[in-house]
């Protein structure tokens, strides 16, 4: 059966007729996204709405059959034996060293209830995409990255701003609990702390260097995405810092999202500074972390457009 976009207008006139707020940056955060019954219909479907396990192995079992699979992600590993064995606190694990967690993170690769189809068509559709790249004002190709996505415990992602290949990211909450809001699950926005904003500045005025993840540490969280049936959509630029931890008990349920990305398809390879590479250390003889010669090089332009 072809699925009906026309009953999602209305998600469009939302999106159109929806100012931009600018705290911590510049986003749209539109609440009751889904209309009720939409909404109902999602977080009741036998794919979303999960029984409680007594075992994250039961879990995952469940996962797999309903048509889920584990996907490369930040963060996250794709071996369901390797996390498991993390859960159980083997930690013969590579993660990002900024970064304390270990997660796991499923898409929803066979969607079956009919409302799971028609919005997996509709968030992948030219409609909704124009609109977004009209809204964000996006002039270059760009393909669409999307899907039903489950984050089990120890997903984490530290602050961080995005890569310049992506060109729009949309977090839309499904959680299936009641109690979604109160969990630990959700994404913060956040901002540099004083002592730390040259960082943005230097992402700001050289785009020949991408960006990267950097230290909880060094940023503050402004505000969460706790409301379910919330999406916040931005398109990376130097100051869009987000993050997530995921501390909760995934065997009662289970963050789940509506997620999606927009990638620039004429992206350059481009040098990567690390977080390691804006750290300056105070001592009794000022030292730089990083060679002169490395900071002399990453710093010229943002140096340069203040002279000009």
């Amino acid at each position: 059966m072809q699925s009906d976009l026309s009953q999602f207008t209305y998600i469009l006139d939302k999106i159109n007729s929806s100012d931009f707020c600018e705290e911590p940056f510049k986003h749209l955060e539109i609440p009751n996204f889904l209309s009720d019954e939409h909404f109902n219909a999602v977080i009741t479907a036998d794919q979303v709405a999960m029984t409680a396990f007594q075992r994250s192995d039961d879990l995952i079992d469940q996962l797999l059959n309903k048509g889920y699979e584990p996907i490369p992600f930040p963060g996250c590993t794709t071996s369901v034996h390797d996390y498991l064995n993390w859960l159980k606190g083997k930690n013969s694990h590579d993660n990002h060293e900024v970064c304390e967690g270990f997660g796991i993170t499923f898409r929803l690769k066979n969607p079956k209830a009919r409302i799971l189809i028609d919005l997996d068509v509709f968030f992948k559709s030219s409609i909704f995409k124009k609109l977004l790249e009209e809204k964000f004002n996006i002039t270059r190709p760009t393909k669409i990255e999307t899907g039903l996505q489950k984050y089990l415990q120890g997903y984490e992602i530290s602050p961080h701003p995005d890569i310049r290949q992506k060109a729009l990211t949309y977090m839309l909450n499904v959680n299936p609990s009641r109690h979604s809001e109160e969990l630990n699950i959700h994404t913060h926005y956040l901002t540099f702390k004083p002592q730390k904003r040259f960082i943005s500045e230097f992402w700001r005025y050289n785009e020949d260097y991408d960006r990267c993840w950097v230290p909880w540490e060094w940023c503050e969280t402004i505000k969460r995405q706790c409301l379910n049936n919330s999406i916040v959509i931005f398109s990376p630029a130097w100051d869009t810092l987000h993050a997530v931890k995921l501390n909760y008990n995934h065997l009662k349920t289970q963050r789940t999202q509506f997620y999606g990305n927009f990638w620039y398809q004429d992206s350059p390879q481009l040098q990567k500074p690390q977080y390691s590479d804006f750290m300056i250390k105070s001592s009794p003889t000022p030292r730089l972390t990083i060679k002169k010669s490395k900071l002399k090089s990453y710093m010229s332009k943002f140096i340069s457009h203040f002279r000009n």
